[in-house]
């Protein structure tokens, strides 16, 4: 039985000569960078790949699902509870769509990148839920399909019986994105033609889902919500989307009206995204006066992956929060790119008060700074995607700030799973 003590991964299985390397990052332009050329992303490649551990794996992959079912709860419970309405304060615009939804029952998380720090299966915890990222998974799949492809590589990995990850099939999103529509009654020709709305802005995510849709065999269109019309025949779609600002959705009534009433299929749904995004989920999911939601044998297992998460102002004073500024960190309920992430111990007591007190702060999330994982002067995470609640695949994101995200440098080492895909 693996232990609190297991490391998550054997880190690395290879550390790749750099000609190696070279051409994995040859393959990492053509079909991650290329198709992403308008956004000018940046896709930059550790020269390592890693296997999480045989024992600690089984378990870590329980607590992760077991942490998306209860957000799932969340996203259920939401439309009927005025106090997870009070506590979550989604912005009006968005909480009107939630609320219309017409079977609040049957919400699923459809999707979700889990982002996780620690090293041990003991302290890894999630710093927060991804229902809007598949673009990043989409390119981690094509880099440890390209690591696979290598020779010296490729043979460790056989020699280990290292098997693949179902993040690595080509088609993965297009052939989950079309079942999801034939799930809710979408004819095969309605599926030929796929929607990916997104917001203004650099967005490299809808360009990677646009080319991995169209190298499924469809036809793709890309529109902000705001030029959505049924007269379009657009019948499935995805959504990237994260409502940092919240104000463009004044603007989509047509869009959210169509996926609402199921007339434009889209996974992760707004009623179920809008919820799930909030940061402050991580607080309910925490805070002892929400655990009548979740079952009784889950609440251990949110206890282990969950660390302690207050809502500033409601469930932690503000007073409390500034005595406690080395250990906790404070975010916006619906930041990104980590542009919104204070952390106590790289700010002066007076610097930290002074955000603490501030009062656009008031109710954002407050929560146990986590040790990440480092490998010499390099932090890292552990990203754990889910999808239809079963684990699709794992990346690692490693950065010399304290703050790992590809936003801000930095670089993606790939892991992998140690169990056959489900």
């Amino acid at each position: 039985m693996a232990t609190p003590r297991a490391r998550l991964d054997c880190w690395p299985v290879a550390r790749t000569p750099l000609p190696t390397c070279a051409e994995v990052r040859r393959g990492v332009a053509e079909e991650v960078v290329r198709p992403a050329a308008p956004a000018s992303v940046s896709f930059p490649v550790l020269p390592a790949v890693g296997v999480l551990h045989p024992r600690a794996e089984p378990l870590l992959r329980e607590r992760v699902l077991t942490a998306v079912d209860c957000l799932q709860r969340i996203v259920r419970a939401y439309p009927a509870s005025p106090a997870l309405q009070d506590f979550l304060e989604v912005p009006p615009v968005l909480h009107r769509w939630i609320v219309r939804h017409p079977r609040p029952e049957s919400l699923t998380v459809d999707f979700c990148r889990l982002d996780l720090f620690g090293d041990r299966l003991g302290t890894a915890r999630v710093l927060e839920f991804n229902a809007s990222s598949p673009g990043s998974v989409i390119g981690a799949g094509v880099l440890a399909r390209l690591w696979r492809r290598t020779a010296g590589v490729g043979a460790l990995l056989d020699e280990w019986r290292v098997p693949p990850g179902r993040f690595e099939e080509a088609d993965w999103f297009t052939a989950w994105l079309v079942a999801h529509g034939r799930a809710h009654g979408l004819t095969e020709e309605q599926t030929r033609h796929v929607g990916i709305f997104h917001t203004t802005g650099r967005n490299p995510d809808r360009h990677l889902i646009a080319e991995q849709v169209r190298r499924g065999g469809r036809t793709t269109v890309q529109r902000v919500p705001s030029d959505y019309s049924p007269g379009d025949g657009i019948r499935l779609g995805y959504l990237k989307h994260v409502p940092a600002d919240p104000r463009p959705v004044r603007g989509w009534d047509r869009f959210c009206a169509a996926v609402t009433d199921g007339e434009l299929v889209v996974p992760n749904v707004l009623a179920q995204r809008w919820v799930a995004e909030n940061k402050l989920c991580l607080a309910v999911l925490s805070d002892p006066r929400f655990a009548h939601l979740f079952p009784p044998a889950a609440r251990a297992a949110l206890r282990s992956i969950v660390p302690w998460s207050r809502k500033l102002g409601d469930g932690i004073t503000v007073e409390q929060a500034v005595a406690e500024r080395p250990r906790l960190v404070l975010k916006a309920p619906y930041g990104y790119f980590g542009s919104s992430v204070r952390i106590g111990r790289e700010h002066g007591p007076e610097e930290w008060a002074g955000l603490v007190r501030a009062p656009r702060h008031r109710g954002w999330l407050v929560q146990e700074r986590v040790a990440p994982a480092t490998v010499g002067a390099l932090t890292r995470d552990l990203c754990v995607a889910v999808l239809d609640g079963t684990v699709l695949g794992y990346v690692s994101r490693a950065n010399r700030s304290s703050l790992v995200n590809l936003a801000r440098g930095g670089g993606l080492q790939t892991v992998l799973s140690s169990r056959p895909a489900p």
